[in-house]
C-alpha cells in the first residue's frame, strides 16, 4: 500500500518532494522519485509484497514506461505466469511490475485482468501520455486537477495543494451536497477544480487536455428467472472463500477488524479456517455506562472463533484528534464512525500491517433496512393510495414509530422515489437549508443538486427492481465517497492497509445478477449471506438484525464536548464564513444541548466543516486542541 502523486508541467525537485512528503503517512517504509523534463512522479511506500525488491517508481526494460502504484493485485502471480510465457522478463517479485508488463502486452485492456484494489499512474514517454487508473469500486482514492497549464494528481488532495498554483477555493454546490449527504459525492470535492477520478475509469492527459474512459460499471437489471436458490448460495460461498483467501497474500502480519456484525464475523470466520494460529482481531467500543454496544457482540464472536482479540475504548477526549483526522480525510466527511475507525486501526498497527474488513456487505447484499422499507412503500402506494396521500392515518403511524417517525412518514408519503430517498437520508433537507443558509450563500447554490444526483438511478424507467437500484445508487455514492474513503484515509493515517474481500469484483458481479428476493425479502435483509455462512459464525450473529454502528456523539455533545462544540460553532471565524445564519445555528445548538431534540448529526456536520476550514483554508495546525475536555 502506498501514496502516489505526480505532475506534468513546470516544476522542480523541491515541489515533487513536498508533494510526496505530504502523504508520507501512507508509506513510511520507502520513498521514490522520477523526473524527466516536465514529468515528475513520486511515491511513499508501505511495503506489503516483495518488501525488499518492490521499490518504485518502476520502469520497463528500455525506460519508456514508468509507473507509480497504490494497491494490491491479488492474482498477480497468475498474470505473471501468462506474461512470462509471452516472453516478458521480471526483475522483482512485486505486483507493480505485473501491471507494467501487462500494459505493455495488452494496453488499457490490461485492467480487466486485475483482481484487487488499485490506483496507479503510467507515464508513456513514447506517446507523451500520462494515464491514471482507479479500481472498479473505488477502494483506493485518486484525485487530480489542472493549474496554470499543469496537470497534478495524488492519492490525497493535500499532495496536490503543495503546488502554489492550486487555489483553496470552496465549491458552493459541493458544500450544499455535503450538508445533504454528510460527504461530497464524486467527481466533485469541496475544493473547486479538484476532482476525484471516478471508480472504474482511465484518465488520459495528453497535449494539455484530459479525457476520461469508463472500463467497468456495475450492471443492475432484473435477474433471469429460474435461479435455483441452493445453487446460488453454494456459488456465493465459493466466491466468498476465494475472495478472502486471495486477500491473505502478504509478506507482513495481518489481522481483521471485528465489529460483531455478520459481515466482519464472516470474514474472520473464513480467515480462521485458512490461517494457521489464532487470527488477530481488533474492536472499538465507547465509554458509555450500561451501553456495551457492538463490543460485547464482537467479544462473543471472538470467543466463538478463538481469535487473539484486542479492544480499544474511546470517549469524548478522543475527539481532540478530530482536526488531525480531518486533515487526513482531505475534505469533511461527517461520518461519526471515522473517529473509532482511526483508533481501532491505530490499535491494529501495534501488531499487524494489514487488516481485512467487512465493508461493502450492506450495499452488495441488501443490508440496510431502508431497502425493505422502500419496497413496502411501493406496495402500499399501489394497494393503499389513500394512505400514501397523507392524512391522520399517516400522522398516527409516524407518531407510533418514535425516533424513526419522521423517516417513516417520508417512506409512506406520496413522494417520487428520488424525493423519498433524499427525505430518508438527508442530514439537512430543503426546509432545514431554508432556515440555515445566509441569503448570499443561498444565491450561490443552484437548488436540486441532490435530486439530480440520484435521479438516473431512481427515476421511472430505470432498469432493475427498486431495491436493486437503491443498492446501485449506494455503490456509486455512499459506498465509494463515504465508507471506502473513510476506511482508506483512517487506516492509512496509521500506516495500515485495509482489504475488503466482500468487494471482490467477481463476487460483486455475481451477486448483482441474482433476484432481489435472494437478498431482501419482506423486511428481512442479507438472506443470501445468512444462508451461506450459517455453519461459520455463531447463530446469534446470523439471526441478528442490522443495527447501525452507534457512536454516542449525541451524549458527548451534551457532556464532554459541550463547550468545545458551542465555542467552535459560535466563533467569530465560523460566523464570518458567510454560509449560515447565526440564529439558525444557535437554535440547533440550544435545542440539542437542552435535550429537547437530537441534532447530533447536523451539529457534527457543521463541526467537521468548520474544523476543515481551519485546517485547510486558515492554515491551522492546532491538532489535538486542549479545549476538548
Amino acid at each position: 500500500m502506498c501514496g502516489i502523486c505526480g505532475i506534468h508541467g513546470p516544476h522542480d525537485e523541491a515541489l515533487l518532494r513536498r508533494m510526496t512528503g505530504a502523504i508520507a503517512h501512507r508509506g513510511p517504509d520507502d520513498a521514490g522519485f522520477y523526473r524527466d523534463g516536465s514529468v515528475g512522479l513520486g511515491i511513499r511506500r508501505l511495503s506489503i509484497i516483495d518488501v525488499t525488491g518492490g521499490h518504485q517508481p518502476l520502469a520497463n526494460e528500455d525506460g519508456s514506461l514508468w509507473i507509480v502504484y497504490n494497491g494490491e493485485i491479488y492474482n498477480f502471480q497468475e498474470i505473471r505466469k501468462t506474461l512470462e510465457a509471452k516472453g516478458h522478463r521480471f526483475t522483482t517479485r512485486s505486483d507493480t511490475e505485473v501491471i507494467l508488463h501487462a500494459f505493455e502486452e495488452y494496453g488499457e485492456a490490461c485492467v480487466h485482468l486485475f483482481r484487487g484494489m488499485f490506483a496507479f499512474a503510467l507515464w508513456d514517454a513514447r506517446e507523451g501520455t500520462l494515464r491514471l487508473c482507479r479500481d472498479r469500486l473505488g477502494i483506493k482514492p485518486l484525485y487530480y486537477t489542472q493549474a496554470n497549464g499543469s496537470f497534478l494528481f495524488g492519492s490525497e488532495i493535500k499532495a496536490i495543494l503543495e503546488h502554489p498554483g492550486v487555489s483553496r477555493e470552496v465549491d458552493p454546490e459541493a458544500l450544499d451536497l455535503y450538508l445533504t449527504f454528510q460527504y461530497v459525492p464524486g467527481p466533485r470535492t469541496l475544493f473547486r477544480g479538484i476532482h476525484k477520478l471516478p471508480p472504474g475509469h482511465w484518465l488520459r492527459w495528453q497535449g494539455g487536455s484530459v479525457s476520461l474512459h469508463r472500463y467497468w460499471d456495475l450492471v443492475v437489471e432484473d435477474a433471469e428467472p429460474g435461479v435455483i436458490e441452493s445453487e446460488a448460495v453454494a456459488e456465493f460461498r465459493d466466491l466468498l472463500e476465494q475472495a478472502v483467501r486471495l486477500r491473505l497474500i502478504s509478506d507482513v502480519p495481518l489481522g481483521a477488524l471485528l465489529s460483531g456484525g455478520i459481515d466482519s464475523s464472516t470474514v474472520v470466520a473464513l480467515m480462521s479456517r485458512m490461517e494457521p494460529g489464532a487470527v488477530k482481531t481488533f474492536t472499538v467500543g465507547f465509554d458509555v455506562p450500561g451501553e456495551p454496544g457492538e463490543i460485547a457482540e464482537a467479544r462473543a464472536v471472538a470467543t466463538a472463533l478463538h481469535t487473539d482479540h484486542h479492544e480499544v475504548i474511546i470517549g469524548p477526549s478522543h475527539v481532540q484528534d478530530l482536526p488531525r483526522l480531518i486533515w487526513h480525510m482531505d475534505e469533511p466527511i461527517a461520518d461519526q464512525a471515522a473517529l473509532p475507525t482511526y483508533f481501532v486501526c491505530r490499535l491494529a498497527r501495534e501488531l499487524v500491517t494489514v487488516v481485512l474488513t467487512g465493508e461493502g456487505g450492506d450495499e452488495l447484499l441488501g443490508g440496510y433496512p431502508r431497502y425493505a422499507w422502500f419496497r413496502l412503500a411501493e406496495r402500499l402506494g399501489r394497494w393503499l393510495p389513500s394512505l400514501s396521500a397523507g392524512g391522520p392515518v399517516l400522522a398516527c403511524i409516524g407518531a407510533l414509530a418514535g425516533a424513526r417517525g419522521e423517516q417513516l412518514r417520508h417512506i409512506l408519503a406520496n413522494l417520487s422515489p428520488p424525493e423519498r430517498h433524499i427525505a430518508w437520508i438527508a442530514n439537512f433537507d430543503a426546509a432545514d437549508k431554508a432556515r440555515l443558509y445566509a441569503a448570499d450563500f443561498r444565491a450561490r447554490v443552484a437548488p436540486g443538486a441532490a435530486a439530480r444526483l440520484v435521479q438516473p438511478f431512481l427515476e421511472d424507467g430505470a432498469p432493475g427492481d427498486m431495491v436493486q437500484r437503491l443498492m446501485a445508487l449506494d455503490v456509486h455514492t455512499w459506498l465509494v465517497d463515504d465508507i471506502l474513503t473513510k476506511v482508506d484515509k483512517m487506516s492509512m493515517a496509521t500506516s495500515v492497509e485495509a482489504r475488503v474481500p466482500l468487494l471482490d469484483h467477481h463476487l460483486v458481479e455475481f451477486v448483482a445478477t441474482l433476484p432481489i428476493a435472494l437478498k431482501v425479502r419482506n423486511l428481512g435483509t442479507k438472506r443470501l449471506l445468512r444462508q451461506a455462512v450459517a455453519d461459520l459464525v455463531p447463530q446469534a450473529t446470523v439471526a441478528r438484525r442490522k443495527r447501525a454502528f452507534q457512536v454516542p456523539v449525541a451524549a458527548w455533545l451534551r457532556q464532554g464536548l459541550r463547550e468545545f462544540t458551542a465555542d467552535t460553532l459560535r466563533s467569530q471565524a465560523c460566523r464570518e464564513r458567510g454560509y449560515f445564519q447565526p440564529a439558525a445555528v444557535d437554535a440547533l445548538l440550544e435545542s440539542h444541548l437542552a435535550g429537547r431534540s437530537d441534532h447530533s448529526q447536523q451539529l457534527w456536520n457543521l463541526l467537521c466543516l468548520e474544523l476543515w476550514h481551519r485546517v485547510f483554508l486558515d492554515g491551522s495546525t492546532a491538532f489535538g486542541s486542549s479545549s476538548v475536555r
